[in-house]
């Protein structure tokens, strides 16, 4: 009976150091989620509580190309289904440069009430301003803009857009979309379904932020205007 009883002890041990062996070496995609958060989140309302995000790895030479992505913008509720993508549930939540209260406009209305007062402050995309890291972790931030510009200029063959217009975007590793942009004066959403403007974390000039953009004729980087609000994809350190 001991012998019998010593047999099944060691093979329940060995099981046990299979799955954990099998668990610790699980590299599944990460899916992250939040809810409301003060501040943050465009309202309290049932509308903007619970968000869950698919993640990406990236696979392109150059800063960024080996970290965790989120798979859609920030806020989002759905994938985009093209490049020219227009549900407001697949654009997300935009943001001004630097600051973290987020904006959501359904095509109709926006949502909270527009904050029209000019941005210009000589500094970076701040932590504690980044609702990335306040929203999904430390760890979490908005990419720099060598980040984006490793993107953009990537081969399409490794994920990048290849330097190549919103239809490269969508079909990139990211899958960005022309989720448009809000007015940097009264909030107007702008462009959606027509272009995709992304905020990086770097200023250009204390009055503007580098920004990614793209419509159907090409793609490039550049500064525009703190006030402006924009959709931002986090990147994991």
């Amino acid at each position: 009976m001991k012998k019998e009883y010593l047999i099944f002890i060691v093979i329940l041990s060995a099981m046990f150091s299979s799955c954990a062996l099998l668990l610790g070496s699980y590299d599944g995609p990460v899916v992250l989620t939040h809810g409301y958060v003060e501040g943050v989140s465009p309202s309290n309302s049932s509308s903007y509580r619970d968000r869950s995000y698919p993640t990406i790895e990236a696979n392109w030479p150059g800063p960024g190309g080996d970290k965790l992505w989120l798979a859609v913008n920030l806020g989002a509720r759905s994938e985009p289904e093209s490049s020219v993508d227009s549900n407001p549930e697949a654009a997300g939540w935009m943001f001004q440069f630097n600051r973290k209260q987020a904006y959501y406009h359904d095509g109709d209305r926006l949502v909270p009430r527009w904050r029209n007062a000019p941005i210009e402050e000589d500094r970076n995309w701040e932590t504690e301003n980044d609702p990335c890291r306040i929203l999904l972790g430390d760890s979490w931030r908005v990419p720099t803009v060598e980040e984006m510009r490793a993107f953009r200029e990537a081969p399409r063959d490794r994920g990048g857009m290849g330097e190549g217009n919103r239809t490269d975007a969508f079909n990139s590793t990211l899958k960005l979309h022309a989720a448009g942009d809000l007015h940097p004066f009264d909030g107007r959403l702008r462009e959606r379904g027509e272009a995709g403007r992304y905020w990086s974390g770097d200023q250009f000039q204390p009055r503007y932020g580098e920004t990614m953009g793209f419509d159907g004729q090409g793609s490039n980087t550049f500064g525009s205007n703190k006030n402006s609000g924009r959709p931002v994809r986090c990147i994991r350190d």
